[in-house]
């Protein structure tokens, strides 16, 4: 039987809040305006009466590029040591560093942390689903800065107390996936990317380092490498689709960073190639009894068998940084070496052949040069490739029965058909602009309509929102 619920929803996800006041690329992220009409429309909009569930797929927060150099001087760092690796990129994962990052980024999003607080003033409420980008929400810590800055930030007809208290009851952290039974289901998705996955998702912390989290091979690149570029457009690091299209637009934009590429990408190298997991019995058997703890809670929190839980873990792909050999091969490594091999040996041939054996020399040099083309171009092909997500998707519902499954993390809004109860497999992009245009793509589900679901857009020209798909399609799905 269903659920009694008094709730309609809304699902967005991949907002990649960065740090505004002191960093110039964090305006390109900064759609505070937009986001406050989106939240204002829905306060105002009701449908049966019902307040709405706003869920947060993953990605609010961007931890993984912090521009600004931390200062001796901060308030909320003076209780702990900074490392080197700490002040020359950015702070790292531990619990008062992830505070300190948060407040950097929303203490530069006022209007943003405002129209959240009135959001929750009204009523409604609010679901953080954890994404790759913003693991940090983990530590329980991060989560209740998170919510005193929204209740700092509370409209002036709202007391700070009773603020507080609405923060703490209508903020709701889920520490895998928003469940709704028989109705709906919402997970980032970057389980099911092998470059962003995590082998304890559950309790993400490094096995024989309980104070950091275990960050997947991602994080890594945009540490030491992406968030060290400068580029006219630092939204294209989130929509990435070709990644020697984006070198290029990275060198074109500013020439002079071409010869501080290599060094850098040599240092992604090696500090990478040392974060490969390694097992440790006795520190994974940690991790592995904290993790079943979660699983429970959860199983139990939604009714749900352990067994269950299990086989959706089941469908997860296998972290790259679990392999020192895929990690090699992620990052080309092995495509090098075989060149500097094979370069090596044709030189050798040619000079060492007759005249007439020179030209066999140049034509074998010319095919491993195609060769070792192809099968780069073949991987980085991979690179944010998400067709899987829809055969997750039908994977989930079959097994927990739910009638829409909704994914974020690909940054593309998708649409299809599942086979159960005429259900939809929903993909709700981003909010981070392509070009001079916002995404802003959501979804509206309409309990009281018969569990309507609509994948919309909001038009920051109309101040209203906008569907994104064709009218037959809607209304094949029943939509009035």
């Amino acid at each position: 039987m269903a659920a009694d619920r008094r709730f309609n929803y809304l699902v967005i996800s991949d907002l990649h809040l960065q740090e505004a006041d002191r960093d110039p690329a964090g305006r390109i992220f900064y759609f505070d305006q937009e986001f406050a009409d989106f939240l204002r429309h829905y306060r105002l909009f009701q449908v049966d009466e019902r307040k709405w569930k706003l869920i947060i797929a993953g990605d609010l927060i961007e931890f993984y590029r912090i521009p600004v150099r931390p200062s001796v001087d901060e308030k909320l760092l003076r209780s702990i040591t900074l490392t080197r690796t700490d002040r020359k990129f950015f702070p790292g994962t531990e619990p008062e560093k992830s505070v300190w990052k948060l407040e950097l980024i929303l203490r530069s999003h006022p209007q943003l942390l405002l129209a959240l607080a009135r959001f929750i003033a009204e009523g409604n409420e609010i679901h953080i689903v954890r994404g790759n980008h913003d693991l940090e929400f983990f530590w329980p810590e991060v989560q209740e800065r998170f919510r005193l800055l929204i209740a700092q930030h509370h409209p002036v007809d709202v007391g700070y107390l009773d603020m507080k208290a609405a923060v703490q009851s209508r903020i709701v952290f889920e520490p895998w996936f928003f469940l709704e039974k028989e109705l709906l289901y919402v997970e980032h998705g970057h389980q099911y990317d092998e470059y962003c996955s995590n082998a304890h998702p559950l309790y993400p912390l490094l096995p024989h380092q309980a104070k950091r989290i275990e960050l997947a091979l991602s994080a890594f690149t945009m540490r030491y490498f992406v968030a060290r570029l400068k580029s006219v457009d630092p939204a294209a690091m989130e929509n990435i689709n070709s990644i020697p299209r984006y070198l290029f637009r990275l060198i074109l934009s500013n020439p002079g960073q071409a010869l501080l590429m290599p060094v850098y990408y040599v240092e992604m190298l090696a500090r990478t190639l040392r974060k490969v997991l390694r097992s440790d019995p006795v520190s994974d058997a940690g991790i592995d009894v904290m993790e079943e703890q979660t699983r429970r809670a959860v199983a139990e929190a939604y009714g749900l068998e352990v067994s269950t839980l299990r086989a959706l873990e089941g469908l997860a792909r296998k972290p790259v940084l679990a392999s020192r050999w895929e990690t090699i091969k992620c990052l080309s490594l092995d495509l090098v070496a075989a060149g500097l091999l094979g370069f090596g040996g044709i030189a050798w041939l040619a000079s060492s052949a007759l005249p007439t054996g020179r030209g066999w020399a140049w034509g074998i040099s010319i095919l491993f040069v195609v060769l070792l083309v192809l099968v780069a171009r073949r991987r980085m092909s991979q690179v944010n490739n998400h067709g899987n997500l829809r055969e997750i998707a039908r994977a989930i519902q079959a097994r927990l029965g739910v009638r829409h499954v909704v994914f974020g993390h690909s940054h593309d809004p998708d649409a299809v058909p599942l086979s159960f109860a005429n259900g939809w497999y929903f993909n709700i992009g981003t909010w981070v602009p392509r070009g001079k245009e916002g995404q802003f793509t959501y979804l509206e589900l309409r309990d009281s309509e018969g569990a309507a679901a609509y994948l919309m857009r909001w038009d920051r020209r109309l101040e209203r929102p906008v569907p994104m798909e064709p009218p037959e399609a809607a209304e094949a799905r029943g939509r009035p």
